[in-house]
């Protein structure tokens, strides 16, 4: 940023010269930013997409509720419109976008199981957890 006459004065008496200021923006652990938006990954549980829920979510404004509908999918985007960075230059705000990542358990128990299966059941998926994943049909294919 160009600060006109602040810098340092003219020799032999002459005007100041103008001040340059740098600005680094150091990374955010939450935020990403593009410009003048900011972008965030918020974690929902499948149950929370499925069946729909408010969130709260980060902003660099504070935090917001956010209501999720029923059947959100991993990388659904929501936009927060005005709640980015202010345009230089001009009006205005940039939005923040809100991108959804699903987080399915890695450990269930025997009772969670059953539902799931009874869930698939009332679908009509057909889940055969002993079937062998896609990296092992990978290995199949190369060893003939």
């Amino acid at each position: 940023m160009r600060v006109a006459g602040e810098g340092e004065g003219g020799v032999n008496g002459g005007p100041n010269g103008d001040l340059y200021v740098v600005f680094v923006v150091a990374r955010d652990e939450f935020f990403e930013r593009e410009g003048t938006d900011i972008y965030v990954e918020v974690p929902l549980t499948f149950v929370q997409a499925a069946l729909g829920d408010e969130v709260d979510v980060p902003t660099v404004h504070g935090k917001i509720r956010l209501k999720i509908p029923a059947g959100t999918q991993t990388g659904t985007t929501f936009r927060l419109r005005n709640k980015g960075v202010p345009h230089l230059r001009g009006n205005g705000t940039g939005d923040q976008h809100v991108v959804v990542k699903v987080i399915v358990p890695k450990k269930l128990d025997e009772k969670q199981k059953d539902i799931l299966r009874e869930f698939a059941t009332t679908t009509g998926d057909k889940v055969d957890e002993n079937s062998e994943g896609f990296f092992d049909k990978m290995k199949r294919a190369f060893k003939g």
